[in-house]
C-alpha cells in the first residue's frame, strides 16, 4: 500500500501489510476517514486487511443516521460536544436504541441511560455474567525478557528511559512521541512478573468477569 502522510508535516504512515492486492486497496478508504460519526458501535463492516468488507447496508445507514440524531440531541441537553457524548456510556445507549428502532427491539435499554450514567450502570451486565475468553496468553516464568516493549508503549514515559522510543521514530497521529495507551499503567513498576502466572490469575480470574479462559499460548 502506498504510504500516506501523517497530519504532521514530514511524517508518514508505515506500510500496511495484508492480504489485499493493490486493486482491492484502491477501492477502500481508511476507517478513520470514512467514519466521521465515530459511533461506539460500528455501523459498517471494516476490513482487517484480510478480506474485502461488505458494503454498508441500507439498514446500517439508517442506524448510523439515527445515532447521529440522538447524539446531537443528547449532547446539547448535557452541554457537551457530540464526540464526548459518543465516547460516554450515553453514546453506547444511543447506539443500542438506534439499532432497536431499525431492527426491532432486542437490547434492553432505556432512553434515560443516555443521560444518567447511574441508570446505564444499573442496567449493565450482572456480576455473575458467564464470560468465556477463548484466546489468552501469558509469559512463562523462565522468560524474563518478553512483554516489556509492548507494556512500555502502553505505559508511556513512566516505564523509564530504557524503553523510550528512538528519536528518529517521530510522532504518532496525535502528535505525540510516547502517548499513554492505558492511564491505569502509569507509574507502575516494569517487572517480568507483570506478564507471568500470578499476575495472569489476578487479572483474568479475580479482577475481571472471565469465568472460563482458554490459554492458547505461553511464550
Amino acid at each position: 500500500m502506498a504510504k500516506e502522510k501523517w497530519d504532521e508535516a514530514g511524517k508518514f504512515w508505515e506500510d500496511d501489510h495484508g492480504l489485499l492486492d493493490e486493486g482491492q486497496i484502491a477501492k477502500l478508504s481508511r476507517a478513520d476517514e470514512s467514519e466521521p460519526l465515530r459511533s461506539p458501535i460500528p455501523t459498517r463492516m471494516i476490513s482487517n486487511g484480510e478480506y474485502m468488507p461488505v458494503p454498508q447496508t441500507t439498514d446500517q445507514k439508517r442506524v448510523e443516521a439515527r445515532i447521529g440524531e440522538l447524539a446531537d440531541t443528547a449532547s446539547r441537553k448535557l452541554g457537551i460536544d457530540r464526540r464526548a457524548f459518543l465516547a460516554s456510556t450515553g453514546g453506547t445507549a444511543a447506539a443500542l436504541i438506534a439499532m432497536n428502532e431499525v431492527f426491532g427491539r432486542f437490547f434492553d435499554v432505556d432512553p434515560m441511560e443516555m443521560f444518567e450514567p447511574a441508570a446505564y450502570a444499573q442496567a449493565g451486565a450482572p456480576r455473575d455474567l458467564f464470560v468465556f475468553d477463548d484466546q489468552l496468553h501469558l509469559v512463562r516464568g523462565s522468560n524474563t525478557s518478553s512483554g516489556h516493549s509492548l507494556r512500555a508503549a502502553a505505559q508511556g514515559a513512566t516505564a523509564g528511559e530504557r524503553y523510550a522510543p528512538s528519536p528518529d521514530r517521530g510522532v504518532d497521529e496525535g502528535g505525540e512521541a510516547w502517548r499513554v495507551w492505558n492511564p491505569d499503567l502509569v507509574g507502575l513498576p516494569m517487572s517480568p512478573s507483570n506478564f507471568q502466572l500470578v499476575q495472569f490469575i489476578k487479572d483474568v480470574y479475580l479482577d475481571s468477569q472471565v469465568t472460563i479462559g482458554l490459554l492458547s499460548n505461553v511464550t
